[in-house]
């Protein structure tokens, strides 16, 4: 786990030894144990690697920008390829000289031997750059869930610039400045933005499963090497229940096994919920004595102590825990948002940054639960599409002249994810195009709302044509859970835990995201998934067989802050501030003042629920007088 960073420049440029140290210091925090630089021989152009280490195999000679045995291939990668001792073999019978024990070392050998197409056979968190001394080429991918981030920005002089995170990459002199209002648009709406735009007009990120080939001054597309609607046109697996929980424990244990290989030991994020506990369960048996970190809250509305406790005790780990309180929490706000490098509205940050930065204290690498919602169904709202199909075939005039304002009048209660929010979010949110329906229900500013929002029209909508259209070749649940996949998880869930991990060293592996078990997930029938009202019932079989019953009755808590309350206590303050005109958000996003001073006294009132919006708008606050 590292951070990268590089450009290729006309060879006229003669400033590249500052700039990439520039880039490079910004990354210190993913990488603290060294750093590296490796420029190609001079030509037309010519190209500058960096790379920033945090040491986790070969911890002495994994150093990197790595190159092939005649250094005509280079690459400086961020990330762990977890098949890597299972590729090695192949490519030793194909004459390929190691002379490390890494899994970087795989990247090179496996791109020479298969170019392009030996990226689908990575298994791994990655985002890597590789320089081809003889093509005079560039290649940039990132891993087909987006749990690696890489930025990357065409230069005036026709080069490119990337790195690890937007504020590394805006050390680059070179690289644009200016807001991109229509990202900025789509933030409020989903909370995060989805690549590949990002919040600086002419910075773009590589999205998941993707690839781009900078060559002789031009820069491709990003083209997909994965997609989730491959495994779409898969035939579903029909295995009975009991073959599939068998099948799931086999995977469980061989992703597990892959990613508990380290030179340096490894814990894992015990939040006491299904998916870390399982994490847990199967790490203990192939390895003792494993550390287990998670936080607790005084407000129990939030805190899932006992249950982390639990699980602890029954594996044997060692449990290390942090309790917080509403004064740590605010206490740690700043520096959370600060990790986040661009602007993202999960309030969740602030407890992952803070865990965190108790695990960082023991370990350098820890195993989580990532990924086991948007694979196994774990939201309400998949539940919410069950009940919708009454509710879609209802008159329109029942639904919206009689149903909503009846919704609308309920008095807006203080707790989180109320009856009456949820109920009001069903039908305020309701949406003909299911795909629309339901990344409604999963946003955060809504459609109507956003469009008062600015103070001039953006054309189009947050909900790109892309997906509304998405169509993942299974059933409309499915369908589902695969737009959850390449939205909400890679820009939301997978960014927050990327940003507060490696703001402290710390390396976080998501043993649920395996490219086989993803494979495995959305090849199971959704009666596996959701079932009788159970969500993720596939994953409760097997944690029956596994875990203390007691776990199982738990109801989902999320991860969060009570926001709602905050924005009208100890948060007032700071939105009032913001209102009173003087933040950059009113003029370089381009929002209306008086629409959210608005949304303000709504929510001070208890009118409306607007704790979210209002977080989001701390958020960008926060970043722009950074950026």
């Amino acid at each position: 786990m590292c951070g990268i960073a590089g450009f290729v420049e006309s060879s006229q440029s003669n400033r590249s030894e500052s700039v990439i140290a520039g880039m490079l210091k910004s990354l210190e925090h993913r990488g603290p144990d060294g750093e590296g630089v490796w420029r190609s021989k001079p030509s037309k152009w010519t190209a500058t690697l960096g790379h920033r280490r945090l040491s986790i195999i070969d911890l002495e000679r994994g150093r990197q920008p790595l190159g092939n045995e005649d250094d005509k291939v280079q690459v400086t990668f961020n990330g762990e390829i977890f098949n890597f001792q299972e590729l090695i073999p192949g490519l030793i019978d194909r004459a390929h000289k190691f002379k490390t024990r890494s899994d970087t070392e795989v990247i090179v050998h496996n791109y020479e031997e298969h170019g392009i197409e030996g990226l689908r056979a990575l298994n791994g968190m990655f985002a890597f750059a590789i320089w081809d001394d003889e093509e005079q080429s560039l290649l940039l991918a990132r891993d087909r869930a987006g749990i690696k981030p890489l930025y990357y920005s065409e230069l005036p002089d026709g080069g490119v610039a990337f790195a690890s995170e937007l504020t590394a990459l805006l050390k680059h002199p070179k690289v644009p400045r200016g807001y991109n209002q229509y990202a900025i648009r789509n933030y409020f709406f989903a909370d995060y933005i989805r690549p590949p735009t990002t919040a600086i007009e002419g910075v773009l990120k590589l999205p998941p499963g993707h690839f781009v080939i900078w060559k002789d001054g031009k820069l491709s597309q990003p083209e997909a090497f994965w997609k989730i609607e491959d495994v779409g046109r898969l035939p579903e697996l029909f295995a009975t229940e009991n073959e599939a929980v068998q099948a799931l424990t086999e995977l469980l244990e061989t992703a597990t096994r892959r990613q508990l290989i380290a030179d340096v030991p490894v814990g894992i994020f015990l939040s006491g919920g299904i998916d870390s506990s399982l994490v847990t369960a199967f790490a203990s048996k192939q390895k003792r004595g494993l550390q287990t970190f998670s936080v607790t809250f005084e407000d129990p509305e939030y805190d899932e102590g006992p249950a982390a406790k639990a699980i602890a005790d029954k594996f044997k780990t060692v449990h290390r825990t942090r309790t917080l309180n509403e004064k740590i929490l605010l206490e740690s706000i700043d520096r959370a948002l600060t990790a986040l490098d661009e602007p993202m509205a999960d309030p969740s940050i602030v407890p992952t940054y803070l865990l965190s930065e108790l695990a960082a204290k023991h370990v350098k690498v820890v195993l989580g639960g990532d990924g086991g919602d948007e694979l196994w169904a774990g939201y309400p709202t998949y539940r919410a599409h069950k009940v919708s199909a009454i509710y879609g075939i209802m008159p329109a005039l029942m639904r919206d002249q009689v149903i909503k304002p009846l919704v609308s009048m309920l008095p807006t209660q203080p707790s989180r994810q109320s009856f009456e929010w949820k109920l009001k979010r069903f039908t305020g949110r309701w949406d003909k195009n299911p795909n629309v329906r339901h990344l409604r229900w999963m946003s955060n500013t809504d459609l109507p709302e956003l469009q008062a929002a600015f103070t001039h029209e953006l054309d189009g909508s947050p909900v790109g044509a892309d997906l509304a259209n998405f169509d993942f070749g299974r059933d409309d649940l499915n369908r589902y859970l695969a737009l959850d996949f390449i939205t909400y998880m890679s820009g939301s869930v997978l960014t927050k835990v990327d940003r507060a991990s490696m703001a402290h060293g710390l390396e976080v592996r998501p043993p649920l995201l395996d490219n086989e078990l993803i494979e495995f997930a959305y090849r199971v029938p959704f009666s596996m998934k959701l079932k009788g009202g159970v969500s993720k019932y596939l994953i409760k079989k097997l944690a029956r067989e596994l875990l203390p019953p007691e776990i199982l009755k738990l109801p989902k808590r999320g991860f969060g802050i009570p926001v709602n309350k905050w924005v009208r206590g100890p948060l007032k303050t700071r939105v009032e501030s913001i209102l009173g005109g003087d933040s950059p958000v009113w003029t370089g996003a381009g929002l209306k003042i008086e629409t959210f001073r608005l949304w303000n006294e709504q929510h001070q009132e208890l009118k409306r629920d607007h704790s979210k919006t209002l977080w989001a708008l701390i958020a960008l606050d926060h970043w722009m007088k950074r950026c």
